[in-house]
């Protein structure tokens, strides 16, 4: 399965169109490179044998051959030393280029990112929305399916998952690779001629065997060298991609491939707040990175473990604990309600002790005398009791809730799929798409700008100029800077049939037209990036005055559309009245 998502064979044989090409040119080198380490180990294993030859004849043999004993056949004395002359690099070379070489093909086949079916899932949820919006389906106007649209796009935004398991796989690859890069470094070094052995695994009997009787020799040594600095070359490479795609995932902005970020990070709603919260300072993401790490090697297996014995020990929460539990909104009015009653209580009480107090004194009738003089005094009582009590009130206000600020969005999987698919699909075509699912105006509100655009009355050239379509326009001119920017293409159509555009010197986004006076034209363009048109404009109709003498008095020689277009419509409707 890792094999196809990265070539994409089902893509190429036309049997999988419902996905996207999800793998970059970096991770198609990597699976190159790790062919071309398996390439070798095959073709060292090959000319090598399963067994590194090794040749012995007397050492007599050295100084001359005229010797009998040198045109003997030294085979089984060659065997009989071998495992004295032979170092460790010599007998295990071809071996560890294979094993090496299925260690880097055989880490395709773990399921971590290429054959998980999480990330094919989220792939292709992605790919769902993209194709709806991509093609206008008629189905995207519905309400419900707008609703469903944003909570998969909230499920990417929320989600981690594909830059995690990125990571953990690229991690592991560049790990692997170095290791393989400093062995079969090393193992190298020991077949050249600088006499270095940092291993310590070189052979000591310098050739020499059966008490120096026999010179041996190994043929080839030679050939493990080469293929040895070829192998460390082919490591290095796939280590730097490696490196590469590692940072890559850990979603620093605008740099290692990650450049939606930035744009990401300048789209604003209609109130003009951030529709995305993009951490933009390297620094903070690289701490942030830092210690997501550290929590998953030190926390997490502790917090794992504590939920396992929690579960085991079945110490959670039973439905008849969940629904005895009050929620806070309850406890606070009920709180409320019982200080109340206490108030009312104590206030008759103090009302019925007065009362008593009086009957028995004798003084009733005095009280009924004086009740008109205290009911000014009860009244000044009252106040401040009131004044308590709104104080009391005051103090028990609830303060607003604290909320929890809104994390990074660096490393979610919808900024992860997009930046993947830069490198398949044109960078304008995701910047455009994010019109469709933000609250953004994209290029189609580009309109003609009457004010601006006018009429060189010295020349009958007619300037026409767009209003800005605000911060997509912006990005889209950021992203095609090298290339000149956006580029307004259109033509007039008027009597004398279609009418070519020429680019102005002073603004490359202006059309210019040579008009006649007194005739009505509709202006047909469009928007275009790349060479490929981007958005297609509404159509503008309007009709160049006969005489321009009023307009050149009051405007001078460059005649504002806006003067002649109000002028035209008061005829037209001047013209419609007589008709009347």
């Amino acid at each position: 399965m890792a094999f196809l998502d990265i070539l994409n064979i089902p893509g190429l044989l036309g049997t999988d169109l419902h996905s996207f090409k999800r793998a970059n040119i970096y991770d198609k080198i990597d699976l190159g490179l790790a062919g071309v380490v398996g390439i070798i180990g095959v073709v060292v294993l090959i000319l090598n044998g399963f067994s590194t030859p090794i040749t012995c004849v007397p050492t007599s043999c050295e100084s001359s051959n005229t010797n009998p004993n040198c045109a003997l056949d030294w085979t089984y004395q060659s065997g009989l030393c071998k495992g004295e002359v032979q170092s460790f690099p010599d007998a295990s070379f071809h071996y560890l280029l294979v094993i090496f070489a299925l260690l880097l093909v055989g880490l395709l086949t773990v399921p971590i990112y290429w054959g998980s079916n999480a990330s094919k899932e989220l792939f292709d949820n992605f790919y769902y929305i993209w194709a709806k919006l991509k093609n206008g389906d008629e189905e995207c106007k519905d309400v419900e399916w707008k609703r469903r649209m944003h909570f998969v796009l909230d499920q990417l935004k929320s989600g981690k998952t594909l830059s995690t398991r990125y990571a953990i796989y690229h991690g592991l690859a560049l790990v692997l690779d170095l290791v393989a890069l400093v062995v079969v470094g090393l193992f190298t070094l020991n077949f050249t001629d600088l006499g270095l052995d940092p291993l310590g695994v070189a052979s000591t009997s310098g050739g020499k065997c059966a008490s120096d009787g026999f010179t041996c020799a190994i043929p080839n040594r030679d050939l493990f060298k080469w293929f040895g600095v070829l192998t460390c070359l082919v490591l290095l490479v796939k280590a730097v991609i490696n490196l590469k795609c590692l940072l890559f995932s850990l979603g620093l902005p605008g740099l290692f491939g990650r450049n939606f970020l930035i744009y990401a990070d300048n789209l604003k709603d209609n109130s003009d707040k951030s529709i995305y919260n993009i951490q933009t300072n390297p620094i903070m993401v690289l701490l942030h990175t830092l210690l997501v790490v550290l929590k998953l090697i030190f926390i997490a297996p502790i917090q794992w473990l504590l939920a396992f014995c929690r579960f085991y020990a079945r110490k959670h929460d039973s439905p008849k604990e969940i629904i005895k539990r009050l929620s806070a909104t309850n406890i606070r009015a009920e709180q409320k309600e019982t200080k109340k009653v206490e108030k009312e209580a104590k206030a008759l009480e103090t009302a019925v002790n007065g009362d008593d107090a009086a009957l028995k004194n004798g003084d009733a009738a005095a009280k009924n005398g004086d009740a008109k003089k205290e009911k000014p005094k009860e009244k000044e009582e009252k106040k401040p009791k009131e004044a308590e009590e709104k104080k009391e009130e005051k103090k028990e206000e609830p303060k607003s809730t604290p909320l929890v600020a809104r994390p990074a969005q660096n490393w979610s999987d919808l900024f992860f799929i997009i930046d993947i698919l830069s490198y398949n699909i044109d960078q304008c075509d995701l910047i455009l798409f994010m019109t469709k699912i933000n609250p953004v105006p994209g290029l189609e509100n580009k309109k003609v700008n009457v004010d601006i655009s006018y009429l060189d009355t010295s020349n009958n050239t007619m300037v026409v100029s767009h209003t800005d379509a605000g911060v997509i326009e912006s990005l889209l001119d950021t992203e095609l800077a090298t290339e000149g920017g956006l580029q307004i293409v259109g033509w007039l159509e008027g009597p004398t049939g279609i009418m070519w555009s020429q680019k102005t010197q002073d603004n490359p986004k202006n059309l210019a037209f040579a008009v006649s006076l007194g005739s009505t034209y509709e202006l047909v363009s469009a928007v275009y990036g790349r060479g490929r048109m981007l958005a297609r404009l509404q159509n503008f109709t309007f009709q160049c005055p006969q005489d321009t003498k009023k307009q050149i008095k009051k405007y001078g020689n460059n005649v504002p559309l806006s003067a002649f277009i109000s002028q035209s419509l008061f005829q037209k409707f001047s013209s419609e009245g007589v008709t009347a």
